[in-house]
């Protein structure tokens, strides 16, 4: 379950790093599904009849990248050649303005074999100066990869709230919801991210929204003990009401 932090220390997510090998290519872990690989949706039911919590942690299952990727590791033997795609060099934040015109040229909104696109990745793994990048080159921010997931959903679940601000500046949709009926701020709130919601809250959303399941992002912020999201979101209902 997501663990309380300081509000000025964002929850970040972290993976573990294997030794490196000797294949030819070690990519970023794909962002997966968020239903599919973590944010599980759980149709039994409890002894209320009520349906369990759509939510579980997010977090990448694999590594970003090997030791031997980021530099971290002296090949003094059989040297690698690390070989990259665009989108998995968008999730690493390495892309250069050449890639990303040449990119344009074909199509800046690609889909890789798991139907992301390279705003998808760069989302998901925070790459706030890519994700600038990819949107000055005209990457749709509502584009949806497989179970309508977009790049704001990723970002909020991540708690990237910089890149969730600049795709709400974009003219992100930050009412849309995922296959399952879950939008950005359930995310973050279930997350246990303060800014982010507070990025999201500030576009005045609908706090009674409900996912499949009848949950709003209040009341899993309070299943997931995402104390600090439900301080956030208890503050935006007060100010609400007393108007």
């Amino acid at each position: 379950m997501p663990q309380s932090t300081p509000a000025s220390q964002e929850s970040q997510r972290q993976t573990d790093t294997p030794s490196p090998n000797t294949t030819t290519s070690t990519p970023l872990s794909t962002p997966n599904s968020l239903h599919s690989s973590s944010f599980l949706h759980d149709h039994s039911v409890s002894a209320t009849g009520k349906h369990k919590s759509a939510f579980l942690p997010y977090r990448p299952q694999t590594t970003v990248l090997t030791n031997l990727q980021r530099g971290n590791t002296e090949a003094t033997f059989c040297p690698v050649e690390v070989k990259l795609s665009f989108h998995e060099r968008a999730g690493q934040g390495e892309v250069t303005d050449e890639q990303i015109l040449q990119q344009k040229a074909v199509n800046i909104d690609f889909k890789d074999n798991f139907g992301f696109t390279p705003l998808h990745w760069a989302c998901y793994y925070g790459q706030l100066a890519t994700v600038q990048s990819l949107i000055e080159a005209g990457a749709n921010i509502n584009e949806e990869a497989p179970e309508m997931v977009t790049p704001l959903i990723l970002a909020a679940s991540g708690g990237h709230h910089e890149i969730v601000r600049l795709l709400l500046d974009k003219g992100a949709d930050s009412s849309h919801m995922d296959i399952v009926g879950n939008t950005a701020l359930m995310y973050a709130a279930a997350g246990n991210h303060p800014h982010t919601c507070n990025e999201l809250l500030s576009r005045d959303p609908d706090m009674t929204a409900t996912n499949e399941n009848g949950d709003t992002a209040y009341a899993l912020a309070i299943e997931n003990g995402s104390t600090l999201s439900q301080a956030v979101l208890e503050q935006y209902l007060t100010a609400v009401l007393s108007l």
